[in-house]
């Protein structure tokens, strides 16, 4: 009898030690709540200002366009230039982008933080203060894009690129 009383207690000590180190073992590999950090603020400054990098292959094979024909080389050096202009463009304000998407990226971050996002109307005031000149000089070269790209295109190619160019989110100002 006081074997098999000694081999009970045995057995259930044995039973709640291994239940009691395999619950704390599922504990320590959860992170709890507090443990997991909010996403980094992530603002494309690029795709606010509409600043749009065109691949010409991609480009060509969207609107249709074949690259050896005499349409497709000038559609081409269109694309090329557009790019190399807006290349500059992006060169040229590289200090006032940056800077500005440093600016927007710490508000985030201070307010998801605190949780004070009373600055905001101040911040976005000064982001489009900073980002007004850069808007427009890329707004006056998509001008003058467009209407080179609606004379180098057929009708149909150029209803082509303009869906094209809405499923990148570029505007088409008139």
């Amino acid at each position: 009898m006081k074997q098999l009383f000694f081999l009970l207690a045995l057995l259930f000590t044995s039973i709640s030690y291994a239940q009691f180190n395999n619950n704390s073992r599922q504990r320590q590999s959860f992170p709890s709540p507090q443990q997991q950090q909010s996403p980094k603020p992530k603002f494309e400054v690029e795709k606010y200002v509409g600043i749009i990098i065109y691949d010409v292959e991609k480009a060509a094979k969207k609107t249709g366009v074949k690259l050896s024909s005499t349409t497709g080389k000038t559609f081409s050096t269109t694309l090329k230039n557009y790019n190399k202009s807006i290349k500059d463009i992006e060169r040229i304000n590289s200090f006032v982008l940056k800077s500005t998407k440093n600016m927007v990226e710490s508000f985030q971050k201070k307010a998801i933080e605190t949780g004070d996002f009373s600055n905001q109307p101040k911040v976005m005031k000064a982001m489009n203060e900073n980002l007004k000149p850069v808007s427009e000089s890329i707004q006056q070269e998509d001008k003058a894009f467009d209407a080179k790209m609606k004379s180098v295109l057929s009708k149909k190619q150029y209803l082509k690129w303009i869906k094209y160019n809405r499923k990148l989110n570029k505007t088409f100002y008139k």
